[in-house]
């Protein structure tokens, strides 16, 4: 009997472990649904950029062609905005089956969000991003220059409903979109606070025009939250994925050593 249910317990932790790698050897491509807007600046060239390290290189280089001895802020803020925008065409990024296969069986089981991509490195492994998403990576960028940054969430959850921040240089709070990539061109006051722009939100409202209904910014902006300085707009999620991303290494390896183990006492 004991024989027997030693057996069993090697076959059973042998059978698991090789369901558990299964997910690593799934293939499918990065590109999802794709459909670039007219208005979007997207670059498919940009997709070797795939990790923060590679972004900030990049982006570091295009500014050294600034040729300026002292920081230009704006300058490097405009650098990444652009980079931000043609990096990215509008989209969700969700986590495939070999990146995070927990988040994603419970992402389709559960709830869709959390497949959702908010780990700065993996959002970049794909050429689309929402408005949360892009808006992460804009944000990341900027912080490790030391740039305050702060994200505004605009509209409800149940829509409409918008992500874009504010970064803050030249003493004042200043907007950007990234992601919905509004013609500031427009307006002769560009780039100032949303408070700003909450009381003047006919002047805002000519460099979204092209973009959306009235309607709709008019929903959009009756509700604003801002985010704090330079905190991570999703951390619950972000350790969330940290957690079921490791979990997706920790279980093969654990799984492994138990059938091992079973086999060696057996």
């Amino acid at each position: 009997m004991n024989k027997f249910l030693k057996n069993r317990w090697q076959f059973i932790f042998s059978f698991l472990f090789l369901i558990s790698i299964l997910p690593f050897f799934w293939t499918s491509s990065k590109e999802q649904n794709v459909y670039v807007l007219k208005h979007e600046k997207f670059d498919p060239k940009l997709s070797y950029l795939n990790s923060m390290d590679k972004a900030v290189l990049y982006t570091d280089s295009v500014y050294s062609k600034n040729g300026s001895l002292q920081f230009d802020t704006a300058k490097y803020v405009h650098i990444i905005s652009n980079f931000t925008k043609e990096r990215f065409y509008h989209g969700l990024s969700n986590y495939n089956l070999s990146d995070n296969w927990i988040a994603y069986f419970l992402g389709k089981l559960l709830w869709s969000h959390f497949s959702a991509i908010v780990i700065p490195d993996d959002i970049l492994k794909y050429p689309q991003g929402l408005c949360s998403q892009q808006t992460i990576i804009f944000m990341e960028l900027l912080k490790r220059k030391g740039i305050k940054v702060r994200s505004v969430g605009l509209g409800y959850k149940e829509g409409p409903g918008h992500f874009l921040c504010e970064v803050y240089y030249g003493g004042a709070w200043r907007l950007y979109d990234v992601t919905k990539e509004p013609e500031w061109k427009k307006l002769t006051n560009k780039h100032l606070s949303m408070d700003y722009y909450l009381s003047n939100k006919d002047s805002l409202y000519l460099a979204y025009k092209s973009r959306m209904p009235l309607t709709v910014f008019n929903k959009l902006t009756e509700r604003v939250n801002y985010g704090e300085v330079n905190k991570f707009p999703a951390e619950k999620m972000l350790l969330f994925h940290k957690i079921t991303k490791a979990l997706t290494y920790i279980l093969p390896i654990s799984l492994l050593f138990l059938a091992i183990g079973s086999y060696k006492k057996r």
